[in-house]
């Protein structure tokens, strides 16, 4: 996205040396991208990067890297992939005088997890991520949201960052898109979970779901399982979690086969994009789903995509319920509206406001 929202700009991209060589060979026809790897974030001493002390020096390290990354050029834009609680203190404090354009730190699952859980210990409270979100940011420093609702959410917890969140539509390739498959009236209903397997991201409501329908459907976890997820009874799953990395080819073969998706997901959600609910509307599958903010922000905007439950009873129910029939009613529309939704994220859509975004931060 970036190569379409600056063409004239050269972008250089610093990563680990293992997501440098898996992603460098996906964009090899993209011109005027340089790969460059990088050191890992690590806390030394085999601290928690929650101490205090051992975060700050990890992230001290990194943030001299980037400095030496920068050199003398004169920069249109930083991007941070992914921040926790100690690198954006030392951002915030530190950087403005490392350059003066615009800063976009990409919003992970950071402040997912704060809003779930906060350390009671007081020397490390100060120091936690949603303390950090409380401080003062640079006027030209900007928290990026990857989804729709996740800005709202996180100024409610913290009102003064209202000036420094913007949202950016996670940007889908069009070279991921999923030829659509079309369902066969008759068959089972064929329903998938997505991604990582954890009772976090409610893989254990979606077990319970599935050992109670009937045999009008078919279940499936394409992903990794995690320890828990793996350690269960997964009979009853056609398709059951892998215990080693699934090849993105693998999955998105399997993402083909199925007629809908299946995300019990927490109100973690608020906070964070869900790369399965992408993967979805990558495949345009329908999605039956627990609400939360960055769904909900989704349905509102481009219109119903499948089925969103206020409570988990409620989306057992429905999809207990469901059959191949009844899905094939809605499907069009759902279809119709998870289309738009892939069209619109494209990087060349999103491109022009991205820019216009950056250079209104220069004036």
């Amino acid at each position: 996205m970036l190569r379409h929202a600056f063409p004239d700009a050269e972008v250089v991209f610093h990563a680990q040396d293992g997501h440098v060589k898996r992603l460098k060979p996906n964009l090899a026809d993209v011109e005027g991208i340089t790969f460059r790897s990088c050191s890992p974030f690590t806390v030394p001493f085999g601290l928690s990067r929650h101490n205090p002390l051992g975060g700050y020096l990890a992230a001290r390290r990194c943030l001299g890297e980037m400095v030496r990354a920068v050199g003398d050029r004169s920069l249109t834009m930083t991007a941070v992939l992914g921040v926790d609680a100690n690198l954006l203190s030392a951002l915030r404090r530190t950087w403005p005088r490392t350059s003066s354009a615009p800063l976009h730190m990409i919003l992970h699952n950071h402040l997912a997890a704060a809003a779930r859980w906060r350390t009671r210990n007081p020397l490390y409270r100060p120091f936690d991520f949603l303390s950090a979100l409380a401080m003062p940011m640079a006027p030209r420093h900007r928290l990026i949201a990857l989804e729709l609702g996740i800005k709202e959410a996180t100024v409610e917890l913290v009102p003064t960052l209202a000036p420094n969140v913007e949202t950016l539509e996670h940007p889908i390739l069009t070279s991921e898109w999923v030829t659509e498959r079309e369902p066969v009236p008759g068959e089972r209903l064929k329903i998938g979970f997505l991604g990582h397997a954890s009772n976090s991201k409610g893989f254990d409501r979606f077990m319970e779901i599935a050992r109670k329908s009937g045999p009008d459907k078919e279940f499936h976890a394409i992903g990794l399982g995690s320890p828990e997820a793996l350690a269960m009874d997964l009979r009853v799953l056609a398709r059951p979690p892998a215990a080693s990395s699934v090849p993105r080819t693998e999955y998105v073969e399997a993402l083909t086969g199925i007629d809908a998706v299946c995300l019990p997901l927490s109100q973690g959600y608020d906070y964070v994009a869900s790369g399965s609910v992408i993967d979805a509307i990558v495949g345009l599958k329908p999605l039956f789903c627990l609400r939360n903010r960055s769904v909900e922000g989704i349905f509102k905007k481009y219109g119903s995509i499948g089925y969103l439950a206020d409570t988990i009873e409620d989306l057992e129910a429905f999809v207990l319920k469901a059959s191949m029939e009844t899905v094939l009613q809605q499907r069009p529309m759902w279809v119709a509206n998870l289309a738009k939704i892939r069209a619109a994220r494209s990087p060349e859509a999103l491109a022009p406001a991205y820019a216009a975004s950056v250079q209104a931060l220069m004036r």
